[in-house]
């Protein structure tokens, strides 16, 4: 009978790090928020479906963007490489939108009963999304997505869960506030037990400091509490965006998470902007021994 020692191992380690499952729910889902600390729940976004749907309804810039995303995740630990592909559009005081996370990690080698290698695997893991969000008022919008998670680690480790994001937003003319609920869901079962999702209260602030006809700068700051029993604590980010003549961008943050959850981090990135195109960056900095070092990220987007 084939023996996946590799894959428990990964199961142990990596997937199932700290005791919660499909961890990649948390990973960055956009290089702009990623460069400003991880920051930016309360910022609209292509990936809002991903962290907060509220936010595309008090968004004046687009009614409508689409965007992609590529991220090397802790290339020193894991090489996990997720794919994002996500997009909204707005009718009135509503607003729909979708999107799909593929995430994968390094191929690792299974065996037969005498140790000897038979051949290699890529765990593979995967959530399909959809949101909605509605305008209360033109300072209030609230937002609601729902996603379906599948997990692939290999030979019999597979797993399912459906998992859901309720979220709120206040804006005011240079000022958005938001609230909310992410990832709280059904367990993901391996068959061996069950593990919670990574749920979290979150929230969000987002200032824009200086709002003039050739510099702009944009202030953040998140933070969130993790749910899972095993694995409860703080996080959140605060982090600054600079923009001449809403041409180009730079941007750097700090990101704090207690130990129980995962690692702390400083963040530098930029974008450039063109005729509703935009192509952003996000590069991690942080100590050689921290799991997070020369994590990146790049993101192309479209709005209208």
């Amino acid at each position: 009978m084939k023996r996946y020692f590799a894959i428990i191992m990964l199961i142990g380690v990596v997937t199932l790090a700290q005791g919660q499952s499909v961890p990649f729910l948390n990973f960055f889902s956009d290089a702009r928020t990623a460069a400003m600390g991880n920051a930016g729940f309360a910022v609209a976004s292509p990936f809002a479906v991903n962290r907060n749907m509220a936010a595309i309804l008090l968004n004046d810039a687009y009614s409508t963007e689409i965007g992609a995303s590529y991220l090397s995740w802790q290339p020193q630990v894991t090489n996990s490489t997720l794919i994002n592909a996500a997009g909204y559009t707005q009718y009135g005081n509503a607003g729909f939108a979708a999107g799909i996370r593929y995430n994968t990690l390094d191929a690792i080698e299974t065996t037969d009963e005498q140790g000897n290698v038979i051949g290699s695997f890529s765990p593979s893991e995967y959530a399909m999304e959809v949101g909605f969000g509605y305008r209360i008022n033109p300072a209030i919008a609230l937002g609601a997505s729902l996603r379906y998670i599948s997990s692939d680690l290999g030979g019999e480790k597979k797993a399912s869960a459906i998992a859901a994001d309720i979220s709120a937003l206040y804006n005011s003319k240079n000022l958005s506030a938001g609230v909310g609920f992410s990832n709280v869901g059904s367990k993901i079962d391996y068959g061996n037990s069950e593990y919670a999702l990574p749920a979290r209260i979150q929230s969000g602030i987002a200032c824009r400091l200086l709002d003039k006809e050739e510099h702009s700068v944009l202030g953040v700051v998140d933070a969130a509490y993790q749910l899972s029993s095993e694995n409860k604590g703080l996080l959140g980010g605060i982090g600054a965006e600079y923009t001449y003549k809403n041409l180009a961008s730079l941007r750097t943050g700090y990101h704090f998470e207690d130990e129980s959850v995962g690692a702390s981090y400083a963040t530098v990135g930029c974008g450039v902007h063109l005729s509703g195109f935009s192509v952003n960056f996000a590069y991690i900095l942080a100590s050689n021994n921290n799991p997070m070092n020369q994590s990146m990220i790049i993101s192309l987007q479209w709005g209208k």
